[in-house]
């Protein structure tokens, strides 16, 4: 075995500088101390991987590398290295370190503190530190210096948002290796020197658009053997004049026209490491099931997507513009369907075979008293436009039989009408003498079987409001129209009210009705 001192033997109670890196010969020493003497002011490295030590003493203005890889020496925060300010490179691999190691809670003390000059930080295969939580905000701060921190093999699952923090002058940065899942979009803040990030063989399943916003000289980025199915252009945005590599292989990447983005910027300027290994997934577009990335091509398979990307806003606008038009001419295209199935169908209904002639009365009007200002305003000019052969019109109980009972006057005209229109409002339907006058009305075309009642809605009435029988007989087909306030609808109206009233169909209730 090879060793090499640079101090007199009583001067220490041991100094070595190196040891062989070789397991069957590994040194053991209890206490290794080191102090500044004239005799050791020219040791700038020491290299003690491997060996066995239980104990570290250290205290050099001149030692700028430190390789303890491979060790289990008890580090403790603000002791162990304390008195190194001049160390640039460290080299903690496999030494076993856990959170009590390298952060005081109690005091928030890193074992990092006051190594203001290390460049070097080698951290890998400690796993105990990601277990434990050990990277928690602060436990880098003071390393403003540091330009390479590797962190591969840590078993790291979550990445504290500040833990980088600090870290102005870091150019390489190691997280291959880990169990990561998700990184906060803030998890790289202040790294404005990084140039390469490797995140190999993690679990890392989604990327933050703004992950990399404050990378601007970012030109390596390394995400083999992951969990990623889809990337976003919003995500690499920040770093594109900048990236010039990037490793995506062994990643379930879903091929389809969300990612037509990336082929020509990886054509333009970004070399992808291990594309033949950049394979995509089942789920992608038929044409790219499980081949390379590379033979994506989005001007031949992305063109139908575009022309439906903009034709259904456009058919969305178009039906918009439709529904507002045929709302407007409402009552227009309500008359011409009317027309056109008038047309089509005509009047091949069951007719009662009598005409208004063989009746005493024309016309039978029922309506409640507050009613009559609208038979006055709206339909005696109507009828008299429309229908001028209408000239025997009973109105209300003003123009019943004199002489009769009540009842029995009503029951006489509504048998002796050719028509009867019932006008409903709110008012008419909770008034006790013209429900009685309704169900006269209903019970007629019961018993005759004949459509000769056409109701008129004055205004909308809740169906709570409307009476039972009412209800049953509306339902069951008959007759009726809507008033409507809206003069666009008036001709409709008009014209609907002239049809029922110029013939009788015989109940059939298989007949559709207008």
């Amino acid at each position: 075995m090879a060793l090499y001192s640079g101090a007199r033997p009583e001067d220490q109670l041991g100094v070595f500088t190196r040891c062989h890196n070789d397991t069957r010969y590994a040194i053991t020493v209890h206490v290794f101390a080191l102090h500044d003497s004239t005799d050791l002011r020219r040791i700038q490295t020491i290299d003690l991987s491997l060996c066995r030590i239980s104990r570290l003493q250290l205290e050099s203005l001149t030692l700028k590398s430190l390789n303890l890889g491979h060790t289990r020496i008890p580090l403790k925060p603000s002791k162990s290295f304390k008195h190194l300010p001049f160390l640039e490179h460290l080299d903690l691999s496999s030494t076993g370190l856990g959170k009590l190691n390298v952060w005081d809670a109690t005091v928030n003390i890193s074992l990092f503190d006051e190594l203001f000059n290390l460049t070097t930080l080698d951290l890998r295969n400690n796993h105990l530190l990601g277990r434990e939580g050990a990277f928690t905000a602060g436990v880098f701060r003071q390393l403003s210096a540091l330009q390479e921190l590797n962190l591969q093999d840590c078993d790291v699952a979550t990445v504290n948002p500040n833990v980088f923090k600090g870290l102005g002058s870091l150019q390489k940065l190691n997280l291959a290796g880990n169990r990561i899942k998700r990184l906060p979009y803030s998890a790289f803040n202040g790294l404005e020197q990084v140039t390469i990030i490797n995140l190999d063989t993690n679990n890392v399943a989604y990327l933050e658009d703004r992950i990399f916003l404050n990378n601007p000289k970012l030109t390596s980025i390394s995400l083999a053997s992951n969990n990623l199915t889809h990337l976003k252009l919003s995500t690499f945005q920040p770093i594109i004049s900048s990236l010039s590599s990037l490793d995506l292989s062994m990643n379930p990447i879903v091929c389809n026209c969300d990612l037509k983005w990336l082929p020509s910027f990886l054509h333009r300027q970004l070399m992808l490491t291990n594309a033949d290994e950049t394979i995509c997934s089942e789920s992608s577009l038929d044409p790219l099931r499980a081949k390379p990335l590379l033979q994506f091509d989005p001007d031949e398979l992305c063109k139908r997507s575009i022309v439906l990307f903009y034709s259904l806003p456009l058919a969305t606008i178009c039906l918009i513009v439709i529904i507002v038009l045929v709302h407007h001419y409402r009552w227009k295209v309500k008359y011409k369907i009317f027309l056109l199935k008038l047309a089509a169908l005509g009047y091949n209904e069951l007719r009662d075979a009598r005409d208004h002639s063989d009746f005493e009365f024309d016309l039978n009007i029922i309506f409640y008293d507050d009613d009559e200002e609208w038979i006055r305003e709206h339909l005696r000019p109507a009828l008299k436009a429309q229908l001028p052969q209408f000239q025997r019109n009973v109105f209300g109980d003003e123009d019943l039989v004199v002489g009769m009972h009540y009842l029995d006057s009503v029951d006489y005209v509504v048998s002796h009408s050719y028509k009867t229109i019932i006008l409903l409002s709110r008012a008419a339907v909770h008034d006790r003498w013209f429900m009685l006058k309704l169900r006269t009305a209903m019970d007629h075309v019961s018993d005759t079987q004949t459509e000769f009642v056409v109701v008129v809605f004055l205004e909308d009435i809740p169906d709570e409001e409307i009476p039972f029988l009412a209800r049953l007989y509306l339902s069951d087909g008959r007759p009726y129209l809507y008033w409507t306030d809206d003069v666009r609808g008036h001709g409709y109206f008009w014209h609907g009210l002239t049809k029922y009233l110029t013939i009788n169909l015989r109940t059939n209730d298989w007949i559709p009705n207008e």
